[in-house]
């Protein structure tokens, strides 16, 4: 068994890896884009220290991921707004220069620029001496990546990058809202606290939230600290404090389903490996769009979804948060008028189109209910359950053997339709989606954004189809 995990991890390694040119390149562009920045913000009278940051700084990339974190370290007496305004217009004055950019968000302002198939960040921050000083979190970065290069040794680069195509594979890669799962620093602890990708899934195969990982720390130390960090992310289910800022929780970001399912794959990709942990199979690959209507079963189960229109230019993290909160809300008002909700999901492509899907028992409930009422020591509870039901009851109210009032009555709602039209404000309460009217349509109808995005094909098919292709691993 050992020799096929190691075989496999040779073959996921050959494919990952850097090559000699991806080296060159990105390293050719990083120098181009430090001389144009320092230019510029030298025309400025700005003095900063310019460095590369994030995983191609710690060797820890993948092929493909070309991507540059490119910091300007600030004197920390200058404000937020003054990073906002002015140097935030120098950088884009130096994007300007190199070829073609964004202007993007995240706690504050940073400018993204494209160079030959590298896309580099132009992140501002503040040099501060020490990371409880930090004002962001990007303050705080270069303190990782420093922590990162002195603790990983030369074997664990490899063991990182194995991680990461694991945890992509599997869908739990990132901790942006949108996944919720382990973000780039969090693998790279990983690594360095368990030595290597094997170890670290025997570990997870066991985890049982609340899980409790010590890097750097003696036990006294880290017993303090834990205590410190239940109280201050009291929702955490994995408690990973920051070898460079302690009282920060590495993975506060990991949701219960995200632990989840590394866990079970990690337990699965032991007893059974396969690359397809690594290298999924695309189930939209092998599915066309009327192979998976059948699929889908759509006489047995309610398949429904909202299509949302983005009418405001949101960063990622407040989007997919805000349509999270619209999904969670529907999910409650259809369990609150008794829908049976098997399962929910959010797709956008972050610039025009959101999609919730949502799949019911059924989309029409029976005509009639049993409403059960208060029992009759709650004397104003009773009274009022009287007064609602006693004119618009077919039967009762009544009061049965255990004391409860019963009423049997005509449901007011009774169909998806009418929850989604008149209920829109009380589920449509993100704030910049307010006075936005989603468009409530069936799975047949989807064929044209089936076509035209390949990431809505892929996110369809997983909704439909509910099946990871690793899991096949878990059968014995």
């Amino acid at each position: 068994m050992l020799e096929e995990h190691y075989a496999i991890e040779k073959q996921v390694l050959e494919k990952i890896k850097p090559s000699r040119k991806e080296y060159e390149l990105v390293w050719k562009i990083y120098e181009k884009i430090r001389n144009t920045l320092s230019n510029t913000l030298e025309k400025h009278g700005i003095k900063a220290d310019i460095s590369l940051q994030g995983s191609i700084a710690k060797d820890t990339w993948l092929s493909g991921e070309r991507d540059l974190d490119i910091f300007v370290l600030l004197p920390p007496s200058l404000s937020k707004e003054d990073i906002k305004t002015n140097i935030l217009q120098i950088l884009i004055e130096a994007a300007k220069n190199l070829g073609k950019y964004q202007l993007r968000y995240a706690e504050h302002p940073y400018v993204r620029v494209f160079l030959n198939s590298v896309e580099a960040d132009l992140v501002p921050a503040l040099k501060v001496n020490d990371p409880s000083m930090a004002h962001t979190a990007v303050d705080r970065t270069p303190f990782h990546t420093k922590y990162v290069i002195e603790n990983l040794p030369e074997d664990g680069r490899d063991e990182v990058r194995l991680l990461k195509k694991f945890l992509k594979g599997i869908g739990v890669y990132g901790a942006e809202i949108k996944v919720r799962g382990f973000s780039g620093y969090l693998t790279e602890l990983l690594i360095i606290k368990y030595r290597s990708f094997r170890e670290l899934l025997k570990k997870a195969s066991q985890w049982k939230p609340p899980v409790y990982i010590n890097v750097g720390y003696s036990r006294d130390e880290f017993r303090k600290i834990i205590n410190v960090l239940k109280r201050k992310y009291p929702d955490s289910i994995i408690y990973v404090p920051d070898p460079v800022d302690p009282f920060r929780n590495v993975a506060a970001s990991v949701s219960m389903k995200s632990l989840a399912v590394f866990s079970i794959a990690a337990r699965c990709y032991l007893n059974k490996p396969s690359i397809v942990f690594f290298l999924p199979r695309e189930i939209d690959k092998r599915l066309s769009f009327e192979q998976l209507i059948k699929l889908s079963n759509l006489k047995e189960t309610c398949i429904f979804f909202l299509i949302i229109p983005i009418l405001n230019d949101l960063p990622p993290d407040t989007l997919w948060g805000e349509l999270q909160r619209i999904a969670d809300r529907l999910r409650k008002l259809l369990i609150l008028y008794d829908f049976n909700v098997i399962d929910y999901s959010i797709w956008s492509d972050e610039q025009k189109i959101a999609i919730i899907g949502f799949e019911l028992g059924d989309c029409v409930l029976d005509k009639y209910k049993v409403y059960k009422g208060p029992l009759f020591y709650a004397f104003e509870r009773a009274l009022r359950f009287i007064q609602v039901h006693y004119t618009r009851s077919i039967k009762g109210p009544w009061i049965n053997d255990d004391g409860e009032l019963i009423a049997f009555s005509e449901r007011r709602i009774k169909s998806i339709e009418q929850i989604i039209v008149s209920r829109v404000k009380d589920y449509m309460v993100a704030p910049d989606f307010r006075n936005v009217k989603p468009i409530v349509t069936t799975l047949n109808t989807l064929s044209l954004l089936w076509r035209e995005y390949r990431g809505f094909r892929a996110w369809l098919s997983r909704f439909i189809a509910k099946k990871s292709p690793w899991m096949e691993s878990c059968i014995a």
